[in-house]
């Protein structure tokens, strides 16, 4: 084994770690997500929400919605960068959706200077139009998703927000209907795994450095097969993160109507990577599975975790609920 590993030739190219984790906060309505890493942090916020069709006067909804932004903005007292970038679907011509994000990207810049301090920040203004989507214009769903307002955040100092719990995306604030059975989580909570039985649950998470983490266990009556976006997000969500054959990244930790992502890092190569494991294709009848968890720490003693349901290319998405679980300190 030493003269195998002596004799080993190693890629300096490629970055080997340590990284940082990075966590994606997302309003149940739909209405922004935050994106936060060491360095930065991107909040998205719907064009549908901000604007009128082919307008870009803000509507009454905007100062409740641009909250996202603000409170990212209050964690820095010490400023940075700002950039605020628009962006359109594919509808009309370039050069019409080019002006239209120009003149959506203004309208944010100057009502943020209303609702916050922007004196610190070196504020830019753009726009992209269709240039940039999200994901491709190829249905209305993907449509609206790419219409949106991107707010890039490099604050001077990132340590200033050390502690706070990976961001926010300021909806209203109610909690979404549950889309599948509710239970707590200690206790377990009954589903279906490709027509067969199953039971869900998770014990309780540790609070550990900044981080909720823990287990969930699904043990089926007998041989199941797992599609690969089963325990994963429904379409709408995936473009926030193309997790890809990874299990259990569709469990969100749910607070105040807002979804916190499984936590994830960046490799050298530029691909985000959950903290959980690999998607496996089965699962042993009668035999204890567990999904690692990891979500930004909340501040909770108690927490819900809720998977959303819905489908992903054609395929189902695991809808449940598990509520009452406990958090203890490492």
């Amino acid at each position: 084994m030493d003269a195998a590993l002596s004799a080993a030739e190693f890629d300096e190219s490629v970055e080997s770690g340590p990284f940082g984790l990075n966590s994606v906060v997302v309003a149940a309505d739909g209405s922004s997500d935050t994106a936060s890493d060491d360095v930065s942090t991107t909040v998205n916020v719907s064009g549908d929400v901000l604007f009128a069709t082919d307008s870009a006067e803000l509507s009454d909804q905007a100062d409740e919605v641009l909250g996202a932004v603000v409170e990212q903005l209050e964690l820095y007292p010490s400023g940075g960068s700002l950039a605020v970038t628009g962006h359109t679907d594919d509808v009309n011509t370039d050069e019409h959706n080019q002006d239209l994000s120009e003149r959506r990207a203004q309208s944010v810049s100057d009502r943020l200077g209303g609702l916050a301090d922007l004196s610190g920040w070196d504020v830019s203004v753009s726009g992209k139009g269709e240039s940039e989507p999200r994901v491709p214009n190829d249905s209305d769903e993907n449509r609206q998703l790419n219409r949106r307002v991107e707010v890039l955040l490099t604050p001077a100092d990132p340590d200033e927000a050390t502690g706070v719990a990976g961001g926010s995306s300021t909806g209203s604030g109610d909690m979404p209907e549950a889309a599948g059975p509710v239970g707590r989580g200690p206790d377990g909570v009954d589903i279906e795994i490709d027509g067969v039985p199953a039971r869900i649950s998770l014990d309780s998470v540790t609070r550990y450095e900044g981080y909720l983490i823990g287990n969930i266990k699904v043990v089926a009556e007998r041989d199941a097969s797992v599609s690969i976006v089963y325990f994963g997000v429904p379409t709408d969500m995936y473009s926030l993160r193309e997790w890809g054959a990874y299990q259990s990244t569709g469990f969100s930790l749910l607070k105040d109507g807002q979804r916190y992502l499984l936590a994830d890092f960046t490799d050298g190569e530029g691909a985000n990577r959950p903290l959980t494991n690999f998607w496996s294709n089965k699962l042993e009848g009668e035999v204890e599975h567990s999904f690692p968890v990891v979500w930004p720490d909340t501040g909770e003693d108690m927490i819900m975790v809720d998977a959303p349901g819905g489908t992903n290319g054609g395929l189902p998405v695991l809808a449940v609920r598990l509520t009452d679980i406990p958090v203890v300190d490492a």
